[in-house]
């Protein structure tokens, strides 16, 4: 019997029962500080000897495939992983260990996120990858046989994992031959993922992309397949119209994989990496170069893709001084990675790294060239409120409801320093001009602090017991305190001495900004936008929104371009006249924060859809 506590083969410590079935148990071991997994097969389970030796043969197969493999979407074996073990009764258990891929299950994921279909950006960075590790397994002349939602982990780098090789099936020249004698072999089937041919028995190399085909169909429409009636005369799975967000080269490429035949179906994995190739989808995004040269002749290129000319022009100065780019912009990429809201965006001065806060307790770095994530930072133990990156790209702060500010070096993801001073639920971060102070905002407090040292300089008086939101100006002098009676106040935060006093709040701020010359002060509320001349204390215009709530509000450089998270919607304004130059939608939930980056050329939002989406002007 196997319980906690037991040492095997000197080796693996048991800690936990992880889960248990019919013929066997899953428990969480310890193999010397790290964490694995352990599957235990009970053979004697099995009533007639044909299913105990086929199910000892599955099970030996698993620890064969997985110790051949190495590939980061298939969890690791090591050579010696598979062992057996007497019980008291004197029967065998058969025993495997191998890596513990933390995380979810898509099918937990999607069920986690109210069954909501994925992007077609998320479609084919997911197909992708898990075709790369098909490649890998059909290599070695395997089958997986068992492709479906619940077997496929999200790691959390992102990466995709495949998982369950209990019923992979070797391809031998004897087992071909079978199939070709019609002799069926070991039938595994889940419903609504298992291809004809396999559920008589002929599994071959093709039937997994069936099954690839149908688990993209649940994760497009948020449905299992089963939900769709077929053609009566075709027998293709009408499931389009629930995908209306996605374009036709992958519908057709997700219903290639599911043909009915075999033969009909791509058949290897490369066919389905070239059709993915094929399709058309936003390449990564190109840095703006330091200098344009305009006398070069096109000719002097190496070819480029479709469209790359229109891409490039699109980053560059507009001549026309009438026109905002802005007026018209389209969805550039979706990112996804974290499990929870998307709750702050900081994007280095550089453009080079995005910095994202989630609920879930993570901050990721991404490249916002190629949509990568580069470092997890996971040291927080509760949900993060707020990211900021110093003018000099050096320093990375981040905010919790742990009550702690993490100051991090930005290029290695070093912790530098735990700010912990009077401890208090962290809402806002900001950095001063010169790097060297920051300030946070909490429930009770705003603080500054000394960003080499840590230390707690001074604590803002007044009205701080109910602030939320702070905004500092350019020159780092001035620091506006909006609260949640409506109160706005300025503040020098060297000296700590209260400048002024708005009035005319009706309602609770929700969000705060200053241009980028200081000269003009930005707040949000429920339903509307309110601009402040921040010498005067007057309202220079006010402007409602489409809907309720402002979460986030920035400033554009090109200084005439403001834009707020309005509900599920984004909104671009020209807030010098007051004219609303276009909405943006594409988020599902709440939008919770926007940042303009790349010199004002691309526009960055989080959402409580736990996406982070990329937009650009259209030229």
């Amino acid at each position: 019997m196997i319980q906690p506590g037991l040492l095997l083969q000197d080796r693996y410590r048991v800690h936990k029962l992880l889960g248990k079935g019919g013929f066997g148990q899953t428990f969480e071991v310890d193999d010397g500080g790290t964490v694995k997994v352990l599957k235990i097969l009970r053979a004697d389970r099995f009533q007639s000897p044909e299913g105990k030796k086929k199910a000892v043969s599955l099970f030996q197969r698993e620890a064969l495939v997985l110790s051949r493999l190495q590939h980061p979407g298939i969890p690791k074996v090591e050579r010696d992983g598979y062992f057996t073990l007497a019980d008291g009764n004197g029967e065998q258990l058969h025993c495997l260990v191998m890596e513990k891929i933390e995380g979810l299950n898509l099918k937990q994921w999607q069920s986690k996120r109210g069954n909501q279909p994925i992007p077609q950006e998320q479609a084919l960075i997911w197909l992708k990858q898990l075709a790369d590790i098909l490649a890998q397994v059909h290599q070695q002349e395997l089958v997986h046989r068992d492709i479906k939602p619940s077997n496929i982990m999200i790691r959390s780098t992102g990466q995709l994992a495949l998982i369950d090789f209990g019923a992979v099936r070797e391809i031998t020249e004897t087992f071909l031959q079978k199939q070709k004698q019609n002799a069926t072999g070991t039938v595994i089937i889940s419903a609504g993922y298992t291809p004809p041919e396999q559920a008589e028995g002929h599994a071959v190399a093709q039937s997994d992309f069936f099954a690839l085909g149908r688990t993209f169909v649940y994760l497009l429409t948020g449905k299992h397949p089963n939900d769709f009636d077929k053609d009566p005369r075709t027998g293709r799975l009408q499931w389009r119209e629930s995908a209306p967000h996605i374009s036709r080269e992958l519908a057709d490429l997700i219903d290639y994989l599911m043909a009915t035949f075999p033969g009909k179906r791509p058949q290897t994995p490369q066919m389905i990496l070239r059709c993915l190739e094929e399709i058309v989808s936003p390449p990564p995004l190109p840095l703006p170069p330091p200098i344009v040269e305009q006398t070069r002749s096109s000719d002097s290129y190496p070819s480029k893709p479709k469209g790359f000319l229109s891409l490039i022009s699109s980053f560059l100065p507009t001549t026309s001084t009438n026109s905002n780019p802005w007026a018209k912009a389209r969805l550039r990429r979706t990112l996804t990675g974290h499990g929870d809201v998307v709750k702050a965006i900081a994007i280095s001065p550089d453009g080079q790294t995005l910095v994202t806060g989630s609920y879930d307790k993570t901050v990721k770095l991404w490249s916002l060239n190629t949509g990568e994530v580069r470092n997890t930072l996971n040291d927080h133990t509760h949900r993060i409120t707020s990211v900021a990156i110093s003018p000099d790209g050096q320093t990375l702060a981040t905010g919790s409801y742990d009550k702690t500010i993490r100051l991090w070096a930005l290029s290695t993801g070093e912790l530098l320093h735990t700010l912990t001073g009077r401890p208090d639920r962290v809402r806002y971060l900001a950095f001063s001009p010169n790097g060297q102070t920051l300030i946070s905002s909490g429930d009770w407090e705003i603080k500054i602090w000394a960003v080499r040292t840590g230390k707690l300089l001074r604590i803002l008086a007044g009205n701080s017991n109910s602030a939320r939101i702070v905004a500092l100006t350019p020159d780092g002098h001035t620091c506006a305190v909006a609260s949640l009676d409506g109160t706005l106040e300025l503040w020098n935060p060297h000296t700590g001495r209260l400048l002024r006093t708005f009035s005319n709040q009706l309602t609770e701020i929700t969000s705060l900004a200053y241009s980028l010359d200081g000269q003009v002060l930005a707040s949000g509320s429920s339903n509307a936008i309110h601009l402040w001349n921040p010498t005067t204390g007057k309202q220079l215009r006010g402007f409602s929104t489409q809907s309720s709530g402002t979460a986030s509000i920035t400033f554009n450089p090109d200084g005439k371009t403001l834009a707020c998270a309005s509900g599920k919607i984004i909104e671009l304004w020209n807030w010098q006249t007051g004219k609303r130059l276009c909405t943006l939608s594409g988020h599902f939930r709440a939008v919770e924060s926007v940042a303009f980056g790349l010199k004002g050329q691309i526009l960055v939002s989080g959402s409580s859809d736990q996406t982070i989406k990329i937009w650009q002007p259209m030229s």
